[in-house]
C-alpha cells in the first residue's frame, strides 16, 4: 500500500477502533516521516523511539532493583525510556489530544527489545508505568532482510499495513524544496522511487580474530546479511536533493567532466558522487542523464559567458600542413601541453578538423587538467563544433575512451 491519503485514513481509522497499525517495508522508505505527518493532520504529536537504537530491553524499560526504605531488601523500579516518558508527560498535559508513541524498526534489534516493545502494546504499560488513556501506539519494521521474526501471537497484535513509497506523495511533501531534476525524474519515472543496487562483491581490509592477515568483509563486519550497496529510497532521495540545491552548477560540470571507474565501470565522479546517496540503480542513471542535459543547453536562468580557448602557436603550422605524412611530423616535435591544447582548438573550431582531430588524440596520452575544464565548459554552453566532436568520439583512442563517458551525454 503507497503512502498516500487512503492510508492515512485507514492508520487513522485504526487507531480509533484501539487497533495498534504496523507499518511493515523496506528501509528508508518514508514510514517515520508518514508517522509524523500523521500526527500533525490529527491535531498532535508523534514521540519517535528507534528500537533499533536500544542495546537490550533494560533500555526500553529502565527496570532498575533499588534497595528498600529499611535496606533490608530490594524491589524493582522502572524509569521508562525517555521518549517514552515525554509521550506521557505531554498526554497528561494535552487531555484532548491523542499523541503517537512511534516504535519505530520494532523488528530490527534484538529480541529481547522486540519482547518488551510487544509488552507495552498489549499491556500499555512498563512495571508499574502505565500509559494514558489518550495515548496511540503505532510500530514500524522492515519485513525483509536481517530482522527479528514475529510469530503468529505478536502479529495478531496488530493491523498490519505492508507500505511503498509513493513518487507523488513525496513530491507533494517536499514541494519547491524537492530539486528540479529529481522532480524531473520522479515525474517521469515514478516507478523509481525504491531500488536496489545489483550486487557487488565488496571487501574491507582488517584483522579478524583469527588471523591478522585476513581480511573482513564488509557483511562480516555488519552482519547484515546482505552486502554494503546504497539503495534508491525517499530518504536517499532527499538527502541527494538537499546537496544538489547547495550545489555549483560549475562544480556539477567538473564533477561530470571527469572520468573514474567503479567496480571496472568507466564512468564519471559526477555518476559516483550521486550513487553514494542513491546506489547504482535506474533512478541515478535517469538523474546523471537529466543533469548533463539541462548542463548542456545551458538552462536554469545562468547566462554563459563566451569560453576562453587560447589558440597554440604551433596550431597554424598544424593547419598548414599538407599531408598526413606532414602532420605526423609536425605533432612529433609538439609537447603534451601543446598537443592537449591544439586538441581542445580543433574542437571549439568550425573548420572540418576530423583529421587533424585523429591525429592528435591518437598522440595525446591525456587532456590536460585545465584543459578539461575548458572542454567541459564548452559543451556545456554549447561552443563545442558538433561536427567535431562526433569525429572525436569516434576515433579509437585511450584518450577519447576516457573522455567518452562524459561528452558523450552532450550528443
Amino acid at each position: 500500500m503507497r503512502f498516500n491519503d487512503t492510508l492515512t485514513n485507514l492508520v487513522k481509522q485504526s487507531l480509533e477502533v484501539g487497533a495498534t497499525p504496523a507499518l511493515m517495508g523496506e528501509p528508508g522508505i518514508g514510514k517515520s516521516s508518514f508517522v509524523e505527518d500523521l500526527a500533525y493532520s490529527m491535531g498532535t504529536k508523534a514521540f519517535v523511539l528507534p528500537c533499533n537504537q536500544l542495546a537490550d530491553k533494560a533500555d526500553l524499560t529502565g527496570a532498575r532493583l533499588v534497595p528498600t526504605a529499611d535496606g533490608t531488601s530490594f524491589h524493582q523500579i522502572f524509569y521508562p525510556h525517555h521518549v517514552i516518558q515525554e509521550c506521557i508527560d505531554y498526554a497528561l498535559a494535552h487531555k484532548r489530544e491523542r499523541p503517537i508513541l512511534f516504535l519505530d524498526e520494532i523488528n530490527r534489534t534484538t529480541s529481547d527489545v522486540t519482547s518488551g516493545a510487544l509488552t507495552l502494546v498489549t499491556l500499555r504499560k512498563m512495571g508499574h508505568v502505565e500509559l494514558p488513556d489518550n495515548v496511540r501506539i503505532v510500530v514500524a519494521g522492515n519485513d525483509k532482510g536481517n530482522v527479528t521474526t514475529l510469530d503468529e501471537a505478536s502479529l495478531s497484535r496488530f493491523a498490519i499495513f505492508h507500505v511503498e513509497p509513493d513518487a507523488t506523495t513525496m513530491m507533494s511533501i517536499l514541494g519547491n524544496d524537492m530539486n528540479p531534476w529529481v522532480s524531473k525524474v520522479l515525474t517521469q519515472h515514478p516507478n523509481l522511487i525504491f531500488q536496489k543496487s545489483p550486487p557487488n562483491a565488496i571487501v574491507a581490509d582488517g584483522q579478524s580474530d583469527d588471523d591478522d592477515n585476513d581480511k573482513v568483509t564488509l557483511h562480516e563486519l555488519f552482519d547484515s546479511g546482505e552486502e554494503m550497496n546504497q539503495l534508491t529510497t525517499p530518504r536517499t532521495i532527499d538527502n541527494l536533493s538537499k546537496w544538489l540545491n547547495t550545489s555549483d552548477r560549475q562544480e556539477l560540470a567538473q564533477y561530470l567532466a571527469t572520468p573514474v571507474q567503479i567496480s571496472g565501470r568507466d564512468t564519471t565522479l559526477l555518476n559516483e558522487v550521486i550513487e553514494a546517496f542513491t546506489g547504482d540503480t535506474m533512478f541515478t542513471t535517469q538523474l546523471v542523464a537529466a543533469i548533463a542535459e539541462d548542463l548542456a543547453s545551458n538552462t536554469g536562468g545562468q547566462q554563459s559567458n563566451r569560453v576562453n580557448v587560447p589558440k597554440p602557436n604551433c596550431y597554424v603550422s598544424l593547419k598548414a600542413a599538407g599531408t598526413v605524412t606532414d602532420l605526423a611530423l609536425e605533432i612529433e616535435q609538439l609537447t603534451e601541453k601543446e598537443i592537449s591544447g591544439s586538441l581542445l582548438y580543433a574542437l571549439k573550431e568550425t573548420d572540418d578538423n576530423s583529421r587533424l582531430i585523429e591525429q592528435l588524440a591518437q598522440a595525446a596520452k591525456q587532456i590536460e587538467p585545465e584543459h578539461t575544464r575548458t572542454l567541459i565548459e564548452m559543451v556545456t554552453t554549447q561552443q563545442v563544433d558538433r561536427q567535431n566532436l562526433e569525429a572525436f568520439l569516434d576515433i579509437s583512442a585511450p584518450v577519447v575512451n576516457a573522455a567518452k563517458p562524459v561528452l558523450s551525454a552532450f550528443l
